[in-house]
């Protein structure tokens, strides 16, 4: 249809695009309404030196949220049930009130970074809210990569793409990123698999 094929011209765009932009971390953020009630989404965070860069879709309850009210959390995790069940929908996450920003972060995060949106820039399809740092906090230490932790990451945007791509080459990837889950997966990584492939499926 008319919106997929736009889609499909935004991906090709964007992949174009990317190599000249910095480094993209894989996060959960979360942003409020003006009542306060949180929206939690698994997003790839773009860090340029100093600038953090917020691209949700249109449309999306993130996006209106940051027009409505230009304050986020960005969480980082390495429980990787979270990723999958922010995309496949979970509505109930542990949170806890932030202190710099009237918002949340994730209980159970690593680490989180308190963020307000000081620049718009406008697309049609996906645009970009810059953001300015105004509080980083750290909770606990990261205990290295884990190469099923990254497969199931992956897994999880070739899902949220699931009416970009097509179906073909997400269920290649799927299998190869499948070897590293028969590999290194621990119970949490294999719990998030099963979900994703019954997405897929």
């Amino acid at each position: 249809d008319g919106s997929k094929t736009k889609n499909e011209t935004w991906f090709k765009k964007e992949k174009k695009e990317s190599k000249f932009l910095k480094m993209i971390r894989e996060s959960i953020v979360i942003t409020t309404d003006l009542k306060k009630k949180p929206h939690v989404v698994p997003m790839g965070i773009t860090f340029n030196k100093k600038k953090l860069f917020i691209s949700p879709f249109i449309p999306s309850k993130t996006y209106l949220n940051l027009k409505e009210n230009p304050y986020a959390v960005i969480n980082f995790t390495d429980d990787v049930n979270i990723f999958v069940d922010a995309l496949l929908g979970k509505k109930n996450f542990k949170i806890q009130s932030t202190k710099k920003i009237k918002s949340f972060y994730l209980k159970n995060a690593l680490s989180y970074i308190e963020v307000k949106v000081i620049k718009f820039i406008e697309n049609k399809i996906r645009p970009k809210f810059e953001c300015k740092i105004l509080k980083e906090t750290s909770i606990d230490s990261f205990k290295g990569f884990n190469r099923a932790q990254l497969s199931v990451i992956e897994a999880a945007i070739l899902v949220s793409r699931i009416d970009i791509l097509p179906t073909k080459k997400i269920k290649k990837e799927i299998n190869y990123l499948q070897i590293a889950i028969d590999k290194t997966a621990g119970k949490n990584e294999k719990i998030a698999w099963k979900k994703l492939i019954k997405k897929i499926d």
